[in-house]
């Protein structure tokens, strides 16, 4: 009969074919697989194009965007962009998109994992807002261009007629951006010359006629009286001065018949200045300053005998005043100063009278002198330089400054 086992090499069996088995529902591991390369698409729901997109890792301080991933596209409204990202970037990303218009946008640690879309919905910005001034041509000539901008530009802008024509007696509304109350308006006719109207408060006008004489009218809403009321229409006295313009003064013994202001070197010396008037001795009209550069100036007179007189080289960017006189063609031109509104509201009043007199007229006449402009104020007097100025301000406060030299060509700047 065979022995049997002893306990002990039974239980080291035991523990052999134990450790010889695998664990219970232990699994072979597979090798690790690479992360897929990350991938999402940016749309554009907005109405202004994507011109440039970066993309860094999210939340990491100081970020290196890198090269634009847009490359030579961009992404037009309504239109989409695939972006794949290297693999290993990870779920994280800060998103930049530059529009446009330059402006820019910043998405930070956008889960580009679960986002699968990035939209953006930038609008158009509001247009500005505009004025509306219908224009009358009530010249016997057809006006092929007009422009209306704002005192402070320094150029015209566009043609408001565009291909357009305004017959004599038609009528057009343009707009125009809204740039305060103050505008310029240069109306040029078929024959190639020009006529300008300076600080024009569109703020109060809103239906300009342009007519002969419309430059220094009183009332720009209505026509100028025609050749018919030549006589009765004759300039008296000294014109009142107005922001943007030149006073012309007949200081002579002869009654001047035409007059024509226009730039030195210029092929068309445009419209006379006088339209259906004459300017008699001791008469005065005001007629359209210039804009720098083109500041230097001619003018010319014509009598009422045929004779004719110019001077060149005038200054019509500084100038108050033109006085038209015997030898006025070779002597210094007329001086004036120039009155600097320093305070915070508008001058709305301004008198110039002999030291120690009460204020007598007022010289703005319907201008305005606004905070920061300036005004050339000649001396009402042949002769004299000395006046004492009352400036009254739109909340009626007044400022007296006494002795002020108009005759010196300087500056006196007025503020409460």
């Amino acid at each position: 009969m065979p022995a049997r086992p002893s306990s002990a090499r039974l239980i080291a069996a035991f523990l052999l074919a134990v450790v010889a088995l695998p664990a219970a529902g232990q699994q072979p591991q597979r090798p690790a697989q690479p992360q897929p390369a990350p991938q999402f698409t940016i749309k554009n729901e907005g109405e202004v194009t994507l011109q440039e997109l970066y993309v860094a890792r999210g939340g990491q301080g100081a970020r290196n965007w890198g090269a634009d991933r847009f490359g030579a596209e961009v992404v037009p409204p309504g239109e989409s962009f695939r972006v794949r990202l290297p693999p290993g970037f990870g779920c994280s990303a800060d998103i930049r998109i530059v529009f446009e218009d330059g402006e820019e946008e910043v998405r930070e640690r956008v889960d580009i994992c679960r986002t699968r879309e990035v939209a953006f919905a930038r609008a158009l910005p509001a247009p500005p807002p505009e004025r509306e001034l219908a224009v009358e041509n009530a010249s016997p000539r057809p006006i092929e261009r007009l422009y209306v901008s704002g005192t402070e530009e320094s150029e015209w802008g566009e043609d408001r007629l565009g291909s357009d024509t305004l017959a004599p007696g038609d009528s057009v509304t343009v707009r125009v951006p809204d740039q305060g109350c103050s505008y310029d308006i240069r109306a040029v006719f078929d024959t190639g010359g020009a006529e300008e109207r300076r600080r024009v408060d569109l703020c109060t006008l809103s239906r300009l006629v342009i007519a002969p004489g419309w430059t220094t009218a009183d009332d720009l809403a209505a026509p100028v009286p025609r050749e018919e009321h030549r006589a009765q229409q004759e300039p008296r006295g000294v014109a009142p001065a107005s922001p943007g313009t030149v006073g012309i003064t007949n200081r002579s013994d002869r009654v001047v018949f035409e007059l024509y202001t226009f730039p030195d070197g210029a092929g068309d010396e445009g419209p006379d200045r006088l339209g259906a008037q004459v300017l008699r001795p001791g008469g005065s009209v005001r007629v359209p300053s210039a804009r720098p550069p083109a500041c230097a100036t001619t003018v010319r007179v014509v009598y009422d005998n045929g004779e004719e007189e110019t001077r060149s080289g005038m200054d019509f960017c500084r100038l108050a005043e033109v006085v038209v006189a015997p030898g006025w063609t070779t002597s210094p031109p007329f001086a004036a100063a120039r009155i600097v509104n320093a305070g915070t509201l508008p001058i709305i009043l301004l008198h110039a009278d002999p030291p120690g007199a009460p204020p007598g007229p007022d010289r703005l006449g319907e201008a305005v002198i606004g905070v920061g402009q300036s005004f050339s104020l000649a001396p009402p007097q042949d002769g004299v330089c000395s006046y004492d100025l009352t400036a009254v301000f739109r909340d009626r406060r007044r400022v007296r400054v006494a002795g002020a030299d108009l005759c010196a060509d300087t500056e006196i700047r007025i503020a409460p």
